[in-house]
């Protein structure tokens, strides 16, 4: 372990991989901001978008105590007990991501085929009871970490999620993200859920198949190479799963509209030159146009009318 922490191919590695994965951070900040602040955003399924949103956040920041371990003086690892109590929560919003994709699906489709009542239940409530059925898949989650922690709470390790939930919990929740994943794909009613879940399958198998064949074919590649393409895998991955924020801007008029608002300030210079020419021709074409429109007017004189008077 101390060799490949020395190696400055890995550190490099490792940096990579950790700040494009701060991308979607930056990103799902922004969601989170604009949802907050926004009142076009307050509906439920956008409040659930906002809740995903921190979730997949969670997801991003989760990396940041393993490359912390990875890149700091010392053995590289901490005992399990310490890893779990600081990851409990970001690997389980990351994991969180999964279910409310699923309680989003449900709640659009609640709104299709029930619309009377959909419009007539209590908000509060019903946001609240949805996200309490989406985390039913961390839960599950803390079940796994509270075994495993229970068996050896100071081994030493890396703290990533196989250290947190075992191998067999590892391959488990990978099975379950799959089947929840199809789950929503097939009832993705509306192009904006059904865009995300492509981009969540797409990303999710990428790095699947790349992995194995990685595996398969590491003996042919040196040690260098491996961590070129590991670094490669991990950098698609992870801005695939960053690529919900700018879809939901274009997809989605309501939060297009929001983030605008809430951030003039990236979108003030946004105009290209031509199209800033543009608007100052049709603006000088406006002006000429109502200047020959009053002088025309002004010009005009009345036709005399004579009146005979007897």
């Amino acid at each position: 372990m101390s060799d490949t922490r020395s190696s400055p191919l890995v550190r490099t590695t490792w940096i990579i991989n950790t700040g494009v994965d701060q991308v979607g951070t930056v990103l799902f900040a922004f969601l989170i901001i604009a949802t907050i602040k926004q009142k076009r955003l307050h509906g439920t399924c956008h409040l659930l978008l906002g809740i995903y949103a921190v979730c997949s956040l969670l997801s991003k920041i989760q990396i940041l105590l393993p490359f912390a371990i990875f890149m700091l003086p010392g053995s590289g690892k901490i005992p399990r007990l310490y890893c779990a109590l600081i990851q409990i929560i970001p690997v389980g919003g990351c994991l969180n991501v999964f279910s409310l994709m699923l309680i989003i699906g449900i709640d659009r489709m609640l709104a299709i085929f029930l619309p009377i009542w959909y419009s007539t239940r209590s908000e509060k409530h019903y946001l609240k009871l949805m996200y309490i059925v989406s985390l039913s898949f961390p839960l599950i989650f803390l079940g796994f970490v509270i075994n495993t922690t229970i068996q050896d709470p100071f081994l030493n390790v890396q703290c990533f999620f196989a250290d947190l939930v075992g191998t067999d919990g590892q391959n488990i929740f990978q099975e379950a993200q799959v089947v929840l994943i199809a789950i929503v794909q097939r009832k993705a009613i509306y192009k904006t859920l059904s865009l995300i879940m492509g981009i969540q399958i797409v990303g999710y198998a990428f790095t699947s198949i790349a992995y194995n064949i990685k595996m398969r074919i590491s003996y042919k590649f040196t040690d260098e190479d491996l961590q070129y393409i590991t670094c490669a895998i991990n950098c698609i991955s992870s801005l695939s799963s960053s690529l919900e924020v700018p879809i939901l801007f274009v997809v989605s008029t309501e939060h297009r509209l929001a983030i605008k608002s809430e951030f003039r300030w990236l979108f003030r210079n946004s105009s290209s030159p031509t199209n800033i020419n543009n608007s100052k021709n049709v603006q000088n074409i406006s002006q000429q146009i109502n200047t020959n429109l009053t002088k025309s007017v002004q010009k005009y004189q009345p036709p005399k009318i004579n009146t005979l008077v007897n």
